[in-house]
This record gives C-alpha cells, structure tokens and sequence, in this order.
C-alpha cells in the first residue's frame, strides 16, 4: 500500500500560498525556529496569515532536538491563552515534531505520552483519535521528511520516540527553496546526509514497495549529486536537495526505517540525528548485506542507479561521502567512559525500536553493540 496525506506546494516564493491554506480560520499559531524570526521568514508568515484574515499568535525560538518537557511547557499557553484552530510550524524538523506532539495533546487532552508513543517494538500503544486542528508544516532545513511524515518524534531521557499516526501528518506542507538557503553549512551536511540514509533504509526494508522504491532512489541519486554543492551554498543544489528530503520522507512513510535509525534514535545524547544516522549507515549496511541476500540485493539496486556495481561498490560510495563532508567517527563527538557506560542500554533499546521490525535482518542486542563500537572507534 502506497498513501500521502499531505497536499505539497514547492517553488521559489510558495511561502505566499500560506495566505490561501488558511482562509476560514479565526486564530492561527505559528511555531518557529530562532533562524526563521531571524531571517525575516516569520514575519512573512505572520504577513500571510493576517492577509488570510486570522489573528496570529507565534512562538519563536521552538528548541532543536524536541522533548516530551518542550511539549508540557507549550500546552498550557496553547490551550488558555492562543486555542487556535489551526497551526503552523516554520522551521526543521524539529519544529515540525514539536507541532505535531502539540497537536495532538491540544485535541486530546485526555491523553498521555506513554500511552500512545511507540516505547518499544513489543508493546502496543493507544491509537491517536481524530483530530480537529489542521496543520501546516513549511520547512527550513533539508533532511527530517516531517513535512509529510506521520510520525512525531520526540527527546525522553537521552533517547528518542516515536508518535506514529496518519492523524499527526500535516494537512500541507509548503517547500520554499528560499528557507533552506539559510542554512549553516553544517546543518545542510547534517541534514542532507540524513535524506541519504532515509532512502537507503526506506529502499531496504521488508515493506518497501515499487512506488516507496522509485521516491526513495530519486531522492538517493539527489544527495550524491548536489549534497556536496548544497553544503557548499549553492542556491540550486539547496533547491534540490530540499525537495529530495521531502521525496525521501515520502519513501519512509509509505517503507519505514531500519537499523541506523533504530541506533540513532536511543544514541540521540551524542548529538545531531542527521550527523549520528550518517555515522552509522555504513556499518548497519555491511551488517544487513554480510547476513541478509535480501539487502545485498537491494544495496546492489541502488549502486546501479548510481552506476556503480554492488553491494560493496555502493557502501564504499557511502563511505566516501561521509569522508569528503568529514563526517567524524562517534569517538570524535564523545568521550570513550561516557560512551562506554552506556553502551549496553543503547544496544537493548536499539533492540527493543519500533523500526527494527522493518529491518531486514533481526540484529541481536550484542550485535547492536558492535555496531556502535565499529562506529566509535571508526573502524
């Protein structure tokens, strides 16, 4: 099965279609990044609002890396002071979970993080009822796919979790070529290494299908060609590798995700999750395509596409890239006794993820905590 919610608006000044997708609402809140208040983008986007003929109310300056605590401290401000009826959320996609999770607590207050997070692959959670409020999601950087995801996921205690549900995917998303030419160099390695591991995970899985398969080639054969350029500044390559992260996110929403996310995800404390996901996609590679035909062949799909030979050819293009963005190993972003003490709850919570039923090969806990001591020391 093949399905998108969100309606997709893209080109150079799109932003100004925001006036239309919210015509008939009387209070509009926009979450925001510090970047977008900075580069003038909220004030358009408050422009466009009021032009729709709402009353708009913003909160800038929505941290990185959401956590369950950013939600708690929204809610009450959302829920007495704004109540809107619709939101927004400007920014990465950070910003875009954070609008999500307030989403969802906002029209169903009755219920908790716990029971409705995908805590681990073994229980089930509390499926997401209807929800009233629309939400549009316009992204800055290049990377998450939140945009047309129908997944919210959120910081707890070091690790990440997943809020899973068409209900959480946003009615719109609007793709402006103009946001993400903003972006620090390093957030455009960060984040276009992360549309990279989204298509190969999502191209791998056992669920993948024909039409999740030709979103995430097309969005893999992007990133080799104009990540290094878009990393360099070029306003065409940050157009096109925008657009891919939004393609790759299609790819995983209808494909799921594998084991670099799984580790990524429960590793979230070391830093970035674009950075963490491309340190450990070579490793998890080798490991499914060393143990699964399945993946060999499917490693093997993707370097043809990229004109290359296999399996191997392909893991090694992998490597490369990571080399000539200098891509550190875990060992250069924390330190060895932090790392190591604890390293075995990373490896049972990695386990433990939701997304390890996709992978294509079952990793053992003491396997999962191999791959992070390959990526750590680099070897």
């Amino acid at each position: 099965m093949f399905w998108l919610k969100t309606r997709i608006v893209e080109g150079k000044g799109s932003l100004s279609s925001l006036s239309g997708e919210l015509r008939g609402h009387e209070r509009v809140l926009i979450l925001a990044s510090r970047s977008m208040k900075r580069h003038g983008f909220l004030k358009e986007a408050e422009d466009y609002v009021e032009e729709a003929g709402a009353e708009v109310f913003s909160i800038p300056g929505v941290p990185s890396e959401p956590s369950v605590e950013t939600v708690e401290e929204l809610l009450p401000k959302v829920r007495g002071e704004f109540r809107p009826d619709a939101l927004v959320a400007l920014g990465g996609g950070s910003v875009i979970d954070t609008a999500k999770a307030l989403k969802v607590f906002y029209d169903a207050p009755e219920l908790s993080f716990d029971e409705i997070a995908f805590i681990d692959r073994f229980s089930k959670p509390k499926p997401v009822p209807k929800l009233r409020t629309p939400l549009i999601a316009i992204p800055s950087t290049s990377g998450a796919g939140s945009e047309v995801s129908a997944a919210a996921v959120l910081k707890r205690g070091g690790a990440k979790y997943n809020i899973v549900s068409p209900e959480v995917a946003p009615e719109a998303a609007i793709l402006d070529p103009r946001l993400p030419e903003t972006m620090p160099a390093e957030v455009a390695r960060n984040s276009g290494l992360d549309v990279l591991v989204h298509g190969v995970e999502a191209y791998t899985t056992k669920v993948a299908n024909p039409f999740s398969d030709a979103m995430a080639i097309r969005a893999i054969k992007t990133v080799f060609e104009w990540l290094p350029k878009s990393v360099d500044g070029d306003p065409e390559a940050r157009e096109k590798v925008h657009y891919a992260a939004t393609m790759a996110g299609i790819a995983f929403l209808n494909a799921r995700l594998g084991l670099a996310h799984a580790m990524s995800h429960k590793a979230a404390w070391i830093g970035p999750h674009g950075l963490l996901n491309a340190v450990l996609i070579p490793y998890v590679m080798e490991f499914n395509a060393g143990r699964s035909e399945y993946a060999r062949r499917r490693y093997g799909e993707i370097a043809v596409e990229l004109g290359l030979k296999g399996a191997e050819d392909l893991i090694q293009a992998v490597r490369e890239l990571n080399r000539r963005l200098n891509v550190p190993s875990l060992g250069e972003l924390v330190d060895e006794e932090r790392f190591t003490s604890r390293l075995e709850e990373m490896a049972e919570r990695a386990y433990r993820d939701g997304l390890m039923a996709f992978n294509p090969v079952e990793a053992k806990p003491e396997e999962i905590r191999e791959l992070y001591l390959k990526a750590f020391y680099g070897e």
